[in-house]
């Protein structure tokens, strides 16, 4: 059995780009953290529309969100 590899900050600098990273690595995962998630994303980026946003793309791409 191999261990997940751990999910590095985004090379990309941009919210957009850091959310594309994100949602690729998950789906290659099939499920995310919220530490994955605070770490890649910007505080900022991580309430409101912007954090349903997220949640909605993850569920409809089989993206589990885990604790």
């Amino acid at each position: 059995m191999t261990k997940d590899k751990e999910f590095d900050k985004p090379k990309s600098t941009d919210f957009h780009g850091r959310k594309r990273e994100l949602i690729k690595y998950g789906r290659e995962k099939g499920r995310l953290t919220w530490p994955e998630i605070r770490k890649a994303l910007p505080p900022e980026h991580l309430s409101g529309t912007e954090l349903e946003v997220l949640l909605f793309t993850c569920k409809n791409m089989g993206i589990e969100i885990r604790e």
